[in-house]
């Protein structure tokens, strides 16, 4: 009767390579199996290592713009705020809204996605898009952010609105004197800094509006 051979049993009597050769025949699927999970178990490991909270997520959405020219404003917001935490990042993304084609739509569609994943947290948008969306409780009353009523808003304009339970609140900061977005070659001069209304980074977020009123 037939009876396994063992590896030593296999090995024996055999030259250096010939032992190679009898591995790679008869454990080949082992040693892939074993280097597929180290591979997965490495890459794992490494993308825990270098993963990055967000600490806030800035977007502008609005006609097109050089995106280009919101890294500067995004770099200066790490620096400040974050001192380039390799843990924590600040972004500043752009959807653009101008196009009526099917692309344009799609980014729209994508806006709405990212809102409701709570992807969003500061958007810079065209008093159009405020007006057009206010009554969907899109945007959060600043007021209600713990520590808003300290910042410095004496030299901004601030949007001002009824909601529908008629509670007057502050809902927007014209972004006309911001000097961190004066870099930025915006396609129209009546946009404005909001706040979405289900962001989770509500600390975060006066951080990040004080680093903008400054």
């Amino acid at each position: 009767m037939d009876r396994t051979i063992s590896l030593r049993e296999g090995l024996a009597n055999k030259t250096f390579k010939e032992k190679l050769d009898y591995i790679w025949t008869y454990y080949k699927l082992h040693i892939l199996s074993i280097l597929i999970l180290i591979f997965f178990v490495g890459s794992y490991i490494s993308s825990q290592i270098n993963r990055q909270e967000v600490y806030c997520n800035i977007t502008y959405v609005g006609n097109s713009i050089n995106a280009d020219e919101l890294t500067p404003a995004k770099d200066k917001l790490n620096d400040i705020l974050l001192n380039n935490n390799k843990k924590s990042v600040i972004t500043f993304d752009s959807i653009f809204t101008d196009d009526k084609s099917n692309a344009g739509l799609a980014m729209t569609q994508k806006l709405h996605v990212n809102i409701a994943a709570q992807q969003i947290d500061i958007a810079i948008v065209n008093k159009e898009f405020f007006e057009q969306n206010f009554s969907s409780e899109m945007f959060l009353n600043l007021e209600s952010l713990n520590g808003f009523s300290t910042l410095p808003l004496s030299n901004h304009e601030l949007i001002k609105k009824t909601d529908s339970n008629g509670t007057n609140g502050i809902y927007g900061i014209h972004v006309k004197n911001l000097k961190l977005l004066n870099d930025i070659h915006f396609s129209n001069d009546d946009n404005v800094l909001v706040v979405i209304s289900n962001t989770e980074h509500k600390d975060a977020v006066v951080n990040v509006l004080k680093t903008f009123l400054a």
